[in-house]
């Protein structure tokens, strides 16, 4: 069965800051597409859950949620998160559509 997404997800480790509720937290992505990213976060928002998310090498926020709430790892929750809005400026350099993770460099 093929697998239809609106953009391709591509491995990337992109550290953000996530808020919710007035508390920001350091995250850290595990994938990432054109419409929001697997993240790894040291605190287990429920799905449904608004955040504001802010792209620590971009400067770029835009608002999110929750969809999708996995286990805890050594790494932290596991949480797929959405954005409102495509926002194909959101990764920067970090996301290449052909699938290729591309290192940030400043």
């Amino acid at each position: 069965m093929a697998e239809h997404r609106r953009s391709p997800r591509i491995v990337a480790s992109v550290p953000l800051e996530a808020e919710m509720t007035g508390r920001w937290h350091q995250v850290l992505t595990a994938v990432i597409n054109l419409n929001g990213a697997l993240i790894l976060s040291p605190v287990d928002w429920p799905a449904g859950s608004g955040l504001k998310i802010k792209n620590v090498y971009t400067g770029i926020n835009v608002s999110a949620r929750v969809v999708w709430c996995g286990h805890e790892s050594d790494a932290g929750y596991k949480l797929g998160i959405e954005f409102e809005t495509a926002s194909p400026e959101f990764w920067g350099e970090s996301y290449d559509p052909q699938g290729v993770e591309v290192p940030w460099s400043k």
